[in-house]
């Protein structure tokens, strides 16, 4: 996966197409993007060990940035934008049982996103594409634990350990993974050099690695999908025919 990440960020646009008028382009883009993390129920309690509980996780809104290269043949109605771009993506996973007690872990990752997509324009303006991405992540051990543990039994005399400490063994034993995924893509591209997209992705490969711990979190295959919208404004790159 790697090497075709690679060859895709590399390739010529001279070898892939021998002839012909081309385009190129370069700009930022920026937007919303909605994520979640699969499977964090199953790394924290891997089996119901009581009843009267529910562990659900529960997606979350953040922000995506990048700069990109468009190089666009017009005349084969298709495109090669290469991406480089920044997103915050999190998690909560929420814990409620009949006896009160409640707690919160936030997964908050970032990303710096590196890839690629092929794009076609069945009409003038309008695309749509595909293309393969790596996420590398620059938080891995970004993860917070809030609870009421302390409100609802503070006064019985059982004994919970403090907030604090409990996302501290979080943060030992969960760590954030750079993975792969892809990506489907549409929008429309403006003469005016505006453009609105949305965007669509579906993890490859497992984003959090379980540690060695005490605590019978155990590892599991957590992948992450997304859905975005974003706003981009391109410029030409006039003086570059040759590039």
């Amino acid at each position: 996966m790697k090497k075709i990440i690679i060859l895709l960020l590399l390739v010529s646009t001279k070898s892939l197409f021998a002839q012909g008028d081309r385009e190129i382009t370069y700009g930022l883009f920026a937007g919303g993007i909605y994520s979640s993390m699969s499977n964090l129920p199953n790394v924290i309690i891997s089996q119901p060990i009581y009843e009267g509980y529910t562990l659900d996780e529960k997606g979350k809104f953040g922000g995506t940035a990048g700069l990109m290269i468009n190089w666009k043949y017009p005349y084969a109605k298709v495109s090669i934008q290469t991406e480089l771009s920044y997103s915050g993506q999190s998690t909560d996973l929420n814990y409620e049982d009949i006896k009160g007690l409640k707690y919160k872990m936030t997964f908050g990752y970032s990303y710096i996103n590196l890839g690629a997509q092929f794009k076609y324009y069945p009409v003038e303006g309008f695309y749509i594409g595909a293309g393969p991405y790596v996420g590398f992540n620059i938080a891995s051990d970004n993860i917070k634990y809030t609870s009421n543990a302390q409100e609802v039994f503070g006064g019985s005399g059982a004994y919970f350990e403090p907030d604090a400490n409990v996302q501290k063994v979080l943060k030992e034993s969960l760590t954030g993974k750079n993975y792969f995924y892809g990506m489907l893509s549409a929008g429309y591209e403006f003469s005016s050099n505006l453009s609105i997209g949305a965007r669509y992705t579906l993890g490859l490969t497992d984003a959090l690695a379980t540690e060695e711990n005490g605590h019978k979190y155990i590892e599991n295959n957590n992948k992450i999908n997304s859905i975005s919208l974003i706003i981009g404004y391109s410029f030409d790159f006039d003086d570059l025919a040759n590039f």
